[in-house]
């Protein structure tokens, strides 16, 4: 009887000390990172500090704490992410791991994956990852999981376009969008996504095609520092941007020559 009671207990104590394990870990990281003591950091080695969290749990049981980790790694993100001085000297290596991470958890943690696909792509130059990350995403969702569930099959499109040039794959991931918005009844999204995937459907110019791409970050992506970094690749394309009466973004596409 003591023997099954040791078990018992044993059983139901297990994950909570993995995961304080985790949460210790982690609180750690962001305890040096937020010091307002320091005055010199060796950046190599808090980002090979926060890898070596993040590869224990990709083999550590989560106990049905899958959710809660998959929070507490985003929080982890955005802190990471943030941290201007670090990213400035040794980049975003580690968004592709905080990407896989959070999808293992939560597929369907939407609102995560807007954020970290941008990031993946634009700031850690890896589109060849956040596709298929996105591709297992949507094996999770549909237009009831979430208002901004169509909103990952436009990023993907957005990717297929800028990055992986698959025109033809970014043509469905619009086409699905828009029957996803039409799902929810949102019927101006579904529209423009419609007209989006029928312009895809002409194989058109492949700089129209990015500028519209880049079109589509600057006006859903609320991260200033995405925004000007579409308005410029925009404008380095040839078009110009100006914001009409009515109060809407506009692109004016370069003139063919």
């Amino acid at each position: 009887m003591k023997n099954q009671r040791f078990l018992l207990v044993l059983r139901y104590l297990t994950p909570l000390f993995c995961f304080a394990g985790i949460l210790l870990l982690q609180n750690i990281y962001l305890n040096k990172i937020t010091s307002k003591d320091k005055t010199e950091v060796d950046y190599t080695q808090e980002e090979q500090s926060i890898k070596v969290v993040l590869d224990l749990q990709k083999n550590l049981h989560s106990f049905g704490f899958d959710n809660l980790l998959a929070n507490w790694n985003f929080l982890n993100f955005i802190q990471y992410n943030g941290d201007t001085e670090a990213r400035d000297k040794i980049g975003y290596s580690l968004t592709p791991d905080f990407f896989e991470t959070i999808v293992d958890r939560d597929p369907r943690f939407v609102q995560a994956y807007l954020i970290l696909s941008t990031a993946n792509s634009i700031y850690a130059a890896r589109p060849d990852k956040t596709v298929p990350l996105l591709n297992r995403v949507i094996q999770s969702i549909s237009p009831e999981t979430s208002t901004l569930a169509p909103y990952v099959w436009i990023y993907k499109g957005v990717d297929e376009i800028l990055f992986l040039g698959d025109i033809k794959a970014a043509q469905n991931s619009y086409d699905t969008a828009s029957k996803w918005f039409g799902i929810q009844g949102n019927e101006y999204m579904s529209v423009q996504t419609r007209e989006t995937a029928k312009f895809l459907a002409t194989n058109p110019d492949a700089k129209k095609a990015q500028i519209g791409a880049w079109a589509t970050i600057l006006s859903t992506n609320l991260d200033k520092k995405t925004q000007q970094y579409a308005l410029d690749k925009i404008r380095s394309l040839g078009a110009d941007v100006f914001i009409s009466p009515e109060g809407k973004l506009q692109i004016r596409m370069p003139e063919a020559k």
